[in-house]
């Protein structure tokens, strides 16, 4: 009996032990948040006492911490994209704008009428390029929105390419090459929206015109249910672009070529096309720069 009485004793004197120790320990894991929340810190929570029960409450709390680095590292990158975004606009409005300025007082001070239309014609330039940077602005701030859908249809791509092509006719003569095109001989349906498409085209022949060198091979292969157009040139002698970025926003390789551009006509074409269920690419190898563009197969009826 009295041996059984000090067994018990033991345990219940152990088991006290083991309770101190098991609260002196939740108490070391709220100190440890407490300081980490304090600090900042990136160190995780760690306990001495390794029960199951304990590694359980450690692995979530460190789950979680984990978790709200991420968010912080994202909050971080969001507001560096966001002050870069509002240098760049700034930039982008306000050159146009000088020059408009610049212009419309040399029309007002010359005596001649020719150097007022002149200056005049200037003018409006600068304006159509205003123009067309807060349209940019404004589709791309309405395709950055999850419920913005586009309407969809089947469409005959290779005559919007066609078309396309075409519009871009004086540009090509101006440069004193043609494209160089390996089309089928029948139509190729894709689903889309012809407004959308049309776009996507167009600024993939205005980033050629803005950029690219030489000649511009334009190839569209059928698969079995995706239709594939790429579009290659020669980059400029010394350009490179960085293809892991060519579709982000305000994205420019060399701000000081002085080309006149957004940054935006890519990051369009890249929201577009993902819009209507398809996708875009880019890629750069031995001085040739390629974007490849990806449609849904229109269903034949």
């Amino acid at each position: 009996m009295i041996i059984l009485l000090t067994v018990l004793a033991v345990l219940l004197v152990a088991q006290t032990i083991y309770l101190l120790h098991y609260k002196a320990q939740v108490r070391d894991i709220g100190n440890q948040l407490h300081f980490i929340m304090q600090n900042g810190s990136f160190k995780q929570v760690d306990a001495q006492l390794r029960s199951r029960e304990m590694m359980t409450l450690i692995r979530g709390c460190n789950r979680l911490l984990d978790q709200q680095k991420k968010a912080d590292r994202q909050y971080t990158r969001k507001n560096e994209e966001i002050n870069a975004t509002i240098v760049s606009l700034s930039h982008d409005i306000r050159t146009p704008l000088t020059a408009l300025d610049g212009y419309l007082q040399l029309a007002r001070q010359a005596e001649e009428f020719s150097d007022k239309d002149r200056y005049m014609a200037q003018a409006k330039s600068r304006i159509g390029q205003l123009s067309k940077l807060i349209d940019e602005l404004f589709l791309y701030t309405k395709l950055q929105n999850p419920e913005y859908l586009i309407e969809q249809e089947p469409l005959d791509i290779l005559a919007l390419l066609q078309h396309n092509l075409f519009a871009f006719f004086d540009d090509f003569s101006r440069q004193g090459t043609e494209p160089e095109l390996r089309l089928p001989d029948s139509s190729v349906r894709v689903n889309g929206n012809i407004h959308a498409v049309d776009r996507v085209l167009a600024n993939i022949l205005s980033n050629y015109f803005a950029h690219g060198t030489g000649s511009l091979s334009v190839v569209c292969e059928e698969e079995a249910e995706r239709v594939r157009i790429c579009f290659a040139n020669r980059l400029r002698k010394g350009e490179r672009v960085d293809t892991e970025r060519v579709f982000n926003r305000f994205y420019k390789e060399d701000a000081s070529r002085g080309v006149r551009s957004s940054g935006l006509g890519l990051s369009i074409v890249k929201s577009l096309m993902e819009n209507m269920h398809g996708h875009a690419e880019a890629d750069s190898e031995q001085g040739m720069f390629v974007i490849r563009l990806i449609f849904v197969k229109a269903r034949k009826e």
